[in-house]
């Protein structure tokens, strides 16, 4: 994540499109760290996801998830933020390096995340992950 160096006196208040680009950042950085603190704190009470072939997991199944996936890079190759009011979507293309369980999750995705502002702070509430296929 990029860090922000503000002069002490000067309060920092960003865009809510940058903060959650940021925040999308943030949450895989911390997949990729293992950070499980981090990782509790952006992940809402009701997170479900969602991923072709693997069908839908709760919060508690996608977090147990963690202790077999080692993420080894990722970018996000376009991010389109949809603000409407306490509620985000954010449509991204995504590209990673990755292994589960020892087999590839390698490859270019399409997620699908919904944030929904409250107590101070965005937390996703659903993602949904689609692997595209590679070009032949």
């Amino acid at each position: 994540m990029t860090q922000r160096l503000v002069p002490e006196k000067e309060l920092l208040v960003l865009e809510p499109t940058q903060e959650l680009i940021d925040r999308e950042y943030a949450w895989m950085d911390a997949v990729r760290r293992k950070d499980g603190a981090a990782i509790e704190l952006i992940l809402a009470a009701e997170y479900a996801y969602t991923a072709s072939g693997q069908g839908r997991c709760t919060r508690a199944e996608w977090l147990e998830l963690l202790t077999i996936y080692d993420l080894h890079g990722f970018a996000f190759e376009e991010v389109d933020v949809r603000r409407y009011g306490e509620t985000a979507v954010v449509l991204s293309r995504y590209r990673q390096e990755a292994h589960v369980a020892g087999g590839a999750r390698s490859g270019e995705f399409l997620l699908t995340d919904v944030w929904v502002y409250r107590d101070e702070r965005w937390q996703v509430v659903a993602r949904s992950s689609i692997l595209v296929p590679p070009a032949s």
